[in-house]
């Protein structure tokens, strides 16, 4: 029988979502095992701007397509 996983899903350390690679070291789960040796993971693939949600400020709304002329 399988073990649970982290009540999060997700790795200790960087925050990164729990796979089939996971492994869990004294009782503590890790994304992968160079996460569990403390070794500089890969970068994020997106970076922080591209997640917030920013209003468009900068586009002036447009009539309907049937009130254009």
């Amino acid at each position: 029988m399988p073990e649970p996983r982290s009540a999060t899903g997700a790795c200790v350390r960087c925050q990164r979502m729990l796979d089939l690679a996971s492994v869990k070291v004294d009782g503590v789960w890790y994304c992968r095992a160079s996460c569990a040796a403390g070794v500089a993971g890969e970068k994020a693939r997106v970076s922080e701007e591209a997640l917030c949600n920013r209003p468009r400020r900068h586009f002036r709304r447009r009539a309907p397509k049937e009130l254009r002329a």
